[in-house]
Parts: structure tokens; sequence; C-alpha cells
């Protein structure tokens, strides 16, 4: 699960085309404190990185970078993806509308339940005062 994890991070990080201090730090303390990401090498966390900056490049849209990944995911991973996706996304204090683009993009594609997605819809109203 680690590899889609990572990409969807970082796919929720680029969202908006700006890569905040804030988001760099999550992601970097994802990468040495999540279970399932903390045991990667630092070389196969960048291939992950890079792996979505050349998707990105080659001009594929972000609706079929979701889908691609959540083929890979069961539904409760699913559902860990898209609450970390948030938090990327809320982590500098702001949810712009590139940012909602992109969660509402996962919440379609992945069909998250919408009792997980009011979960953390308040999680993030309550640690990052975003709606």
């Amino acid at each position: 699960m680690s590899k889609p994890i990572v990409q969807i991070l970082v796919l929720a990080a680029m969202s908006d085309n700006q890569f905040h201090d804030e988001e760099k730090a999550l992601l970097n303390n994802y990468k040495n404190y999540y279970p399932t990401i903390r045991n990667m090498t630092q070389e196969e966390f960048n291939q992950e990185c890079a792996a979505v900056f050349t998707k990105k490049e080659a001009g594929m849209r972000d609706a079929h970078i979701v889908e691609v990944l959540g083929e890979q995911l069961s539904e409760n991973e699913k559902n860990t993806a898209y609450g970390l996706a948030v938090e990327v996304c809320a982590s500098n204090y702001e949810i712009v509308p590139p940012e909602t683009d992109l969660i509402k993009c996962i919440e379609e594609q992945w069909k998250i339940k919408k009792k997980v997605i009011e979960a953390v819809r308040l999680s993030s109203q309550i640690r990052y005062s975003v709606s």
C-alpha cells in the first residue's frame, strides 16, 4: 500500500501547483513515522514522488491518476489515503479550489462513503480551521 499512498499525498500537495512548506513538512513526517511508509528507503520514496511529477508533466489528468491509484487499494486503504490527502491539502490552513477539486475527485472516483467524508471534514475543520 505504501506506493499509492505516497503518490496520492504528493498529488494532493501538488494540486494547487504550489508545494507549501507545511505540506513538505507533513510529507516528511509521514515518510519518517507513518507505518506503511516509514520502511521505504529515501530512494523509493523519491521514486514515487518523481512518478507523480512525470505523470503530471506528461499531461495525465488528476482523475486518471486517482483512478489508477484507487485500483491498487482496498476500501479501507482508500479511506486512509483520502483522509491523509485531505490533511495534506489543509496543512497550510486553507483549502483552495484546485485542492477542493482533487478532494471531490477522490470522493467520487473511490466512492468514499458519506460518513467518512463527514468525519474527515470535521477533523480538518477542528485541526486546521478549514471548511
